[in-house]
């Protein structure tokens, strides 16, 4: 009988845990949020935890205090269990998302909303031209196995993207260059940030993102301006790239002829604005030659003053 009635009672707690951010209103990635959730739901494990008081206009100066710092380098595990340091993926703009995989719903629609701005204009920005980085810092369930079926979970297939795991002293100087600031929830998980940095080719801390719902211009934009070497004082138009001869020349075109489309949300490449502006300044030309033949052809005449 007391095994009976200890058995009920195990059961009633059990049923009486429920995920509260289980639900998502995003229509688009509905069943990968609720496998996120059932991932997540068996990757918690409960236990005692230092819960901290996070305070979120701390966090924000922190994170804004970061920008134009030089990262140091990190090594991390990436999803085969292999050593690999943060200075493989420096040498193109690197864009770093620091999540959890546990993680219910935020880190989830942050990474998910992220892949989806990227893919739909990878092929102007070209995915050869900047790498990004998702780093897990939940050092205690954050292993290898864990990214990789994080990332699966995602759907993230663009090939210059990696997710990696560290250990805990790796994850806190890594998030302090980042600016990065999380602390153990009562509730379990973890209250963070939520932020998407973005690096330059030297290291340093270029622009931070906030949100888990992105503005595609604005995040495209900052990308935009990475790989094309343009500063933000200076328009888009500016045809100043990091590379000279041919290949400066390739980016230049790219650059000018890529614009953002509202309705989609993506950059497109459009050669007719090229294709314009050739047709603009031939027009010029053909003026400006008929302008000098008829000067040319008009006779000399002398004027006498009749005072």
């Amino acid at each position: 009988m007391y095994s009976y009635i200890s058995h009920l009672i195990w059961i009633v707690l059990l049923s009486s845990v429920t995920p509260a951010l289980a639900q998502d209103g995003d229509a688009s990635g509905i069943e990968l949020y609720k496998n996120a959730v059932t991932a997540a739901q068996l990757h918690v494990k409960p236990g005692k935890t230092d819960v901290q008081v996070f305070d979120e206009n701390d966090a924000l100066k922190i994170s804004q205090d970061a920008i134009g710092k030089k990262l140091g380098d990190f090594t991390f595990l990436n999803r085969g269990g292999h050593t690999v340091h943060l200075s493989d993926y420096l040498s193109k703009p690197l864009i770093i998302e620091m999540v959890y995989t546990h993680c219910p719903l935020v880190c989830a629609t942050e990474t998910w909303n992220l892949k989806e701005a990227l893919k739909q204009s990878a092929d102007v920005l070209g995915t050869n031209s900047f790498n990004v980085l998702t780093i897990g810092f939940d050092t205690k369930n954050d292993t290898p196995d864990a990214m990789d079926a994080y990332a699966k979970r995602m759907g993230v297939k663009l090939p210059n993207w990696e997710f990696v795991s560290a250990d805990s002293d790796t994850v806190k100087n890594l998030g302090k260059n980042l600016g990065f600031s999380f602390s153990p929830s009562p509730s379990g998980g973890f209250n963070h940030i939520t932020q998407t940095t973005f690096i330059d080719k030297q290291g340093r801390v270029y622009k931070q993102i906030y949100g888990m719902q992105f503005d595609s211009k604005t995040l495209l934009e900052q990308l935009k301006n990475l790989i094309f070497n343009i500063k933000a004082s200076e328009p888009i138009s500016n045809f100043k790239t990091a590379e000279t001869g041919s290949t400066g020349i390739t980016k230049s075109v790219g650059l000018f002829c890529s614009a953002y489309d509202p309705k989609t949300g993506t950059y497109k490449t459009d050669y007719g604005r090229l294709f314009g502006m050739g047709l603009d300044f031939i027009g010029l030309l053909i003026i400006g030659r008929w302008i000098v033949v008829e000067y040319r052809r008009k006779p000399t005449r002398n004027y006498q003053d009749h005072a």
